[in-house]
């Protein structure tokens, strides 16, 4: 993905300085990442998977999903910065629906996935109950949960790079989850139907994530107050990064093991 020349709309809203610069450019190097350039992400978006594999990657995928909102609280409650708790108040808003639970992120990822195996002939088969029960989560996505708790319920300037790496890997992130689900639009007999049901990525790769990337980024200037401080938040930015490839190139592993022979 080439990197942006210049602010988006919503990033030229805000006045910057110096730190906030430097905080910019840290968060762009997300781009050239593993995270973003995995093994995982060249799968889905290379060719249709098995039902089975995508269950790999829904049950992977769903559980991170589910406990983002807890990772958030944590970090809302380690820090008595009204700056920064406001901004992780309104990502964490946007993660539950804006108090709809119908419209909660992880909702909607599920509705997208029963909607899929039904297409997929497998019935209530992508069921969370039923995939919750049938596959098994990798050690790389209790990592990446445990570690998200650990980064962002401490110091709180590692925890707001790791915010910050989360953020501005997501838009990609959800546009390449998006790329690999639009193979399957064939299998909706009407391509409105398709795109109703994909408002959990819509939901994203519209202004949502766009808005979370500013409120990190804003968040983060909050503690990168030192020279010592701005280490921190690289420190922990990098660190979230490196999960991130993991749980990946983890559920990419997996899938290629399921492969048929």
């Amino acid at each position: 993905m080439p990197i942006p020349s210049s602010p988006t709309s919503v990033e030229a809203n805000f006045h910057t300085d110096p730190v906030t610069d430097k905080l910019e450019a840290l968060a762009r190097t997300v781009y050239t990442s593993g995270a973003l350039n995995n093994h995982f992400y060249e799968l889905w978006t290379s060719g249709r998977l098995t039902p089975r594999q995508i269950a790999v990657f829904a049950r992977n995928y769903g559980e991170f999903n589910r406990a983002f909102p807890e990772v958030l609280a944590v970090m809302i409650s380690s820090t008595r910065n009204v700056c920064a708790q406001a901004e992780y108040a309104k990502t964490l808003y946007s993660e539950m629906g804006y108090g709809n639970p119908g419209k909660v992120h992880s909702v909607l990822f599920d509705s997208w996935l029963v909607e899929l195996g039904e297409r997929l002939g497998i019935g209530q088969g992508f069921k969370w109950i039923e995939i919750e029960r049938e596959v098994n989560v990798l050690p790389e996505t209790y990592a990446l949960i445990e570690g998200e708790k650990r980064l962002y319920g401490g110091d709180n300037a590692a925890g707001a790079g790791a915010q910050l790496a989360l953020e501005w890997q997501a838009y990609t992130m959800l546009r390449k989850l998006y790329d690999g689900a639009a193979l399957y639009k064939p299998l909706w007999d009407a391509e409105d139907a398709f795109h109703e049901s994909c408002e959990y990525f819509y939901a994203h790769i519209g202004a949502t994530e766009k808005e979370h990337k500013v409120e990190s980024l804003q968040a983060a200037r909050q503690f990168a107050t030192s020279e010592s401080s701005l280490k921190r938040v690289e420190e922990g930015f990098n660190e979230h990064l490196q999960m991130f490839e993991d749980f990946w190139n983890a559920i990419a592993r997996e899938i290629n093991s399921t492969r048929p022979h």
